[in-house]
């Protein structure tokens, strides 16, 4: 099955490369394009580099003749090649792979994992180097849960973030109703501690092993301005678990983050804020000190070159580069619900990376965007080598499944 996918993802491959006419400013070059997938509906959330540039995504993908999801694993090879896929879940329930960091031997998955029809609980796998399932642990809470961010403390432990009794079975974007959680556990599984957090979820947490941290990043509501409101947040704690300090960023209009980097003297957060022109989305970019006290922010619109006041510019995904300067995954155009009475391509959603210098001003922008083919967004970006680029989409047409599959960009910058 995977030979048969490979040889038409070659094609389709080619068939992009030659056809391919994106929006670009001053842009990196395209080393390839290339798209696979499962045979159902898939959606990438995350991935990693790994060694000879090799990487490995997760994501969720629709069951055959269901409403429900699974979980998904693949890896792929340094020319945009699929080596293998595995799914994660039981038929009829609902399961999601949300998060991934490499191990020992093989890889750490979290995300959610259905116990039920309409039950999910938050949920760890650890796959060999191969793909295989070597174990599951499901953790024991009320309600609904899942694990949402990763990260290796050393050899033989790592930490966690998620959420846990929540009322809904399927992640939303930002779980409101619930109880945000920071664990340590161990390579196979066993929890040290587990902690709850001053906030509904953890959306991605990072471990400095050198200065016995564990930082949060996500969006949490609060009331200022007598309005009620999103912010990000930046919270920390001991390897311990005892808080050392909480942050919140933002206005009194609605703001979110879902993605962070730990920098040396810092941290940098992403995600998106409301327009100061408009009430549609920004891109938002954040440099705090190690306190997190914030030291500038940025915001970005109209990433794909279009004119409609409409246009969402959203971000899910930020890594600092090899020159101190950072990339940002986003995704730009309009939203279902605001698309009638428009009659231009900015209806159709393009895929965007943005390249900044290490104080948030733009270097360039690379537009993926295909409106005669269907809809792009840029979910995540995995550092590829000095000054190269990974992009992970969803994508309506990189890929020989319906209705979509995992789109892949890897870019050079000049």
């Amino acid at each position: 099955m995977i030979d048969a996918s490979l040889s038409r993802m070659s094609l389709i491959c080619l068939i992009a490369m030659s056809s391919w006419c994106p929006s670009a400013f001053g842009a990196p070059e395209v080393a390839w394009i290339s798209g696979w997938g499962t045979a159902q509906e898939d959606h990438v959330f995350e991935g990693v580099t790994l060694q000879d540039r090799e990487f490995c995504i997760v994501g969720k993908c629709g069951e055959p003749h269901s409403s429900q999801t699974d979980g998904f694993v693949m890896k792929g090879d340094v020319t945009g090649k699929q080596q293998w896929q595995t799914l994660l879940g039981e038929r009829g329930c609902h399961d999601e792979a949300r998060c991934i960091v490499e191990v020992r031997n093989g890889f750490l998955i979290g995300g959610t994992a259905g116990v039920g029809r309409n039950l999910s609980k938050a949920c760890l796998w650890k796959l060999s180097s191969t793909g295989k399932i070597e174990w599951k642990k499901i953790l024991d809470h009320t309600k609904n849960g899942a694990i949402r961010g990763l990260d290796v403390v050393d050899d033989e432990s790592l930490v966690a973030t998620g959420y846990i009794r929540s009322d809904e079975h399927v992640i939303p974007f930002i779980s409101d109703e619930s109880v945000g959680i920071v664990l340590k556990m161990n390579v196979s599984g066993e929890i040290e501690w587990q902690k709850e957090l001053p906030f509904s979820q953890g959306s991605k947490i990072s471990a400095n092993q050198k200065r016995g941290t564990i930082t949060i990043c996500g969006t949490a509501w609060r009331v200022s301005l007598n309005s009620e409101h999103q912010d990000a947040f930046l919270v920390q704690f001991s390897s311990q678990g005892e808080k050392l300090f909480q942050c919140f960023y933002g206005s009194a209009a609605m703001d979110q983050c879902f993605d962070f980097d730990t920098l040396a003297d810092g941290f940098v957060l992403a995600g998106h804020t409301v327009g100061r022109e408009s009430e549609n989305w920004d891109v938002w970019l954040i440099r705090t000190d190690s306190e997190g006290k914030m030291l500038w922010q940025q915001t970005y619109g109209q990433l794909s070159g279009g004119t409609s006041k409409k246009i969402f510019d959203e971000c899910y995904g930020v890594q600092q580069t090899s020159d101190g300067g950072f990339v940002l995954a986003c995704g730009s155009g309009i939203e279902p619900d605001n698309v009638a009475y428009e009659e231009s391509f900015d209806t159709i959603w393009a895929a965007c990376l943005l390249k900044t210098d290490g104080l948030g001003v733009p270097c360039w922008t690379y537009v993926f965007h295909q409106p005669e083919s269907g809809h792009n967004a840029c979910e995540w970006v995995i550092p590829f080598g000095d000054k190269e680029y990974l992009m992970l989409l969803d994508s309506d047409h990189l890929g020989d499944a319906e209705p979509s599959n995992v789109g892949f960009i890897h870019l050079h910058d000049k």
